[in-house]
């Protein structure tokens, strides 16, 4: 017991939660006792995980709905040395509120919604890695049509400073080129930079100015989506990514066939800063592998600097101190009552959420991912019964699954730690469960 110990002190080191850890302690010093082997804990860290995850997937709130018809979800623990990886991929249902034909699988895309802006966030610091944007620029010096932006530059946006409104509802547009004159009129209705304020605009305001600073460097269209698919997934080899699917194999868009669910990026037309990205967990896997690389290797992606920033609690006193740059959900004292980051989790840690009941969270100390992508998206006005879109109780269902799932994944990197640096064991696990 005592180098597990060793290893729950360095956890303990790097910010996570003490209280949290006794109950870990526990169950790997009872592991412990009983002498056992690698593949036993394992194999029981895997039936727990199945069990939870199960539970959570077959469970209805108190009207009877069930929580979500399909779900994918990875737990991804990489390595960049001879300890081995770990992957497990869960997946049960179907695609599609509307069909209800396709069974979910490891290729299903899923609208992750607002995990859109972590990508946009990645591609404004690679573009400025790169020399082809300064984030301390003014938006309007870039592009003049952003005039009500006033003096914010791009870092003002990222860190979500004032309160952006626009003369209209972008929503209630009829067509694409209406919801871009709206847009155009957006404008600053506070202007502080004393604190956060979370909104979609700043992302697609973000996301129209570099389409338009590198259209006029080129001399030819740009768009978003395709600077996402050069620097961030082709850089990854995130093969199942994009924006604006064709195809049957899609979920988690409340069934508006390959239409992204979120009324601003539809109406723009599907690829916006703020929301529009289908991708898989085996993507979200790869996504991770490459951010965490800059510790071990040169990173194809970010560098170290904007990997902390990721992971940056920008305003500790703010209106939303759970939010960090673009929204970043970071760790917050209070855990699951305000953030998706779990305390668990080493400090720098990071998560985004979507309003499609997809969550993708990041650990690059302990290198450690998790996603859970799901099918929750109900199309209805039934108030008594569903809100955000969303069965009632399915934002606390995630709570408890969550914080079972991430004990479990916590202990699962601890032993393999154990036995790689003890033992002198590799530990190799990749494996799809299916959920029934």
């Amino acid at each position: 017991m005592e180098n597990y110990e060793e290893l729950i002190k360095d956890l303990e080191l790097t910010g996570s939660n003490i209280e949290e850890l006794k109950e870990i302690r526990e169950t790997v010093k009872r592991n412990s006792d009983a002498n056992k082997d690698l593949d036993t804990i394992m194999f029981e860290l895997k039936e727990n995980i199945k069990n939870i995850t199960s539970k959570f997937y077959n469970g209805e709130n108190n009207f009877g709905i069930k929580y979500m018809t399909g779900f994918t979800s990875s737990i991804y623990i990489p390595s960049f040395d001879s300890s081995g990886e770990i992957k497990i991929l869960l997946n049960g249902g179907e695609t599609s509120r509307v069909s209800n034909k396709i069974e979910v699988n490891k290729d299903t895309l899923f609208d992750t919604a607002s995990i859109t802006k972590l990508f946009t966030l990645i591609l404004v610091f690679k573009l400025e890695e790169l020399g082809l944007i300064n984030l301390n620029d003014k938006i309007k010096d870039l592009d003049p049509s952003f005039s009500g932006m006033e003096d914010f530059t791009f870092n003002d946006l990222i860190r979500l400073h004032g309160e952006i409104l626009t003369v209209g509802n972008i929503t209630l547009a009829h067509n694409e080129k209406e919801a871009y004159q709206i847009l155009k009129t957006a404008y600053l209705k506070n202007n502080t930079r004393e604190t956060n304020k979370y909104t979609d605009f700043g992302a697609i305001i973000i996301g129209k100015t570099i389409e338009h600073i590198l259209s006029k460097k080129y001399n030819k269209d740009v768009t978003l989506e395709e600077l996402m698919q050069k620097y961030i997934f082709s850089e990854s080899n995130m093969n199942n990514t994009l924006f604006n699917p064709k195809g049957l194999n899609i979920s988690g868009n409340g069934g508006y066939d390959t239409l992204v669910h979120d009324p601003k990026a539809r109406i723009l037309g599907g690829a916006v800063g703020s929301a529009g990205i289908f991708t898989t967990s085996d993507d979200l896997n790869k996504l991770a592998k490459n951010l965490y690389s800059v510790n071990y290797i040169n990173p194809k992606l970010i560098n170290k600097e904007h990997l902390d920033r990721l992971g940056e609690v920008t305003f500790k006193d703010g209106r939303e101190p759970q939010k960090g740059n673009l929204g970043i959900y970071v760790k917050h004292p209070l855990g699951y009552e305000k953030t998706f980051t779990p305390s668990l989790f080493s400090t720098g840690s990071f998560s985004h959420q979507g309003w499609t009941g997809s969550v993708a969270l990041f650990d690059p100390n302990n290198l450690i991912h998790h996603n859970f992508l799901t099918n929750a998206i109900y199309k209805t006005d039934n108030k008594d019964e569903i809100r955000a879109d969303k069965p009632i109780g399915f934002g606390n269902a995630w709570d408890i699954y969550e914080k079972e799932i991430i004990k479990n994944i916590m202990i699962m990197m601890i032993t393999k730690k154990y036995f790689n640096l003890y033992k002198d064991r590799e530990v190799n696990i990749n494996d799809e469960i299916k959920i029934k």
